[in-house]
């Protein structure tokens, strides 16, 4: 039997998990929050003239997750909501692709510094992004195509070019670090927006949360969730953006006496709502989304947290009045 190739699982994965109605973060269109602008890493000037370059050998030199620093000039966000918004992952025949928009990918494999492309059937998704990320999405969608050179730089990262055009990738675990909270942004209340499991197989199922009462707060020695104060923990917030249990209880593997995460999901690829608080627990990462909203995250889950104000217009039964009303959960 043949194999599937990463692309086609992502897709299908995709699929699979955006048929459930109370998914919120299966795809950009789906999840997206408004449309902050992109919290840019340092500027990498990859000119030949400076930069020493070198060429990769074989796809098996740089299997798995990329982020995309740069494209032909544009720098994308690293997050939209909890996942990522633009990614060029490889696999041993192809690399799976997404700038902000849709997904797509390229068959092929890398050969002494070079991608070369392999004629296949191309799977795509088809959201409407308006013209300029659409046009964005068939530039990088056909970039492949044109066997770009692959070669990596100096500080790990990796420099693909073809013609004039060239894109800039990184690890995930390095590029988060330009999108570290500092310590003092941290403290204080924060709402529960959603929860998202990373499903092994590729792709993403989660639900939303903004209807939970209670905040997840941090006040620089202790962490809590405020209806279940019982499971508060010590902690330390380390230099790479983690918090760090210290001291605390050890959890109960469901929600006992913590009753506004006793709800259980209907689907086995789902979070559960006790999720929060073991990602919590857990030694979470945490980097910034946007300026108000953070991703609390472990390799399995990601929770995101706000503490921008909820507001909804609300208009009378004929529509003749219409008032703005907080729609926050409660404390």
């Amino acid at each position: 039997m043949q194999q599937s190739s990463p692309i086609e699982r992502l897709i299908c994965a995709l699929g699979a998990t955006c048929a459930t109605a109370t998914l919120f973060a299966c795809v950009p269109a789906v999840q997206q929050m408004g449309e902050p602008a992109p919290l840019t890493t340092t500027p990498v000037d990859p000119s030949r003239t400076t930069v020493e370059v070198e060429p990769v050998a074989s796809s098996q030199d740089i299997l798995g997750e990329w982020d995309i620093v740069n494209f032909d000039g544009h720098e994308p966000r690293r997050l939209s909501g909890s996942t990522r918004a633009a990614f060029a992952d490889f696999g041993d025949k192809s690399v799976s692709l997404q700038i902000e928009c849709n997904y797509s990918g390229a068959s092929g494999t890398v050969h002494d510094g070079r991608f070369l492309s392999s004629p296949g059937q191309r799977f795509q998704t088809e959201i409407g992004c308006g013209p300029e990320r659409e046009e964005r999405d068939r530039q990088l969608f056909t970039f492949f195509d044109r066997n770009p050179t692959v070669e990596r730089l100096p500080d790990g990262r990796l420099l693909l070019t073809a013609g004039d055009t060239q894109l800039l990738l990184e690890r995930p675990a390095q590029r988060r670090l330009a999108y570290l909270l500092p310590p003092q942004d941290l403290l204080g209340e924060w709402r529960i927006v959603g929860i998202t499991h990373y499903i092994e197989q590729g792709g993403h199922a989660g639900i939303g949360l903004s209807d939970v009462p209670g905040r997840i707060v941090f006040d620089g020695i202790e962490a809590e969730y405020s209806r279940c104060s019982q499971f508060n923990l010590a902690y330390r917030y380390t230099e790479a953006g983690v918090v760090e249990k210290i001291d605390g209880p050890a959890l109960p593997p469901s929600a006992t006496d913590c009753e506004p995460l006793t709800e259980k999901p209907f689907n086995p690829d789902l979070p559960a709502r006790w999720d929060v608080m073991k990602v919590l627990h857990s030694n979470p990462r945490l980097e910034k989304v946007d300026d108000d909203t953070i991703l609390m995250s472990t390799d399995r889950y990601g929770v995101l947290l706000t503490k921008a104000p909820c507001e909804s217009l609300e208009q009378s039964d004929n529509h003749s009045e219409s008032r703005m009303i907080d729609c926050a959960s409660p404390r």
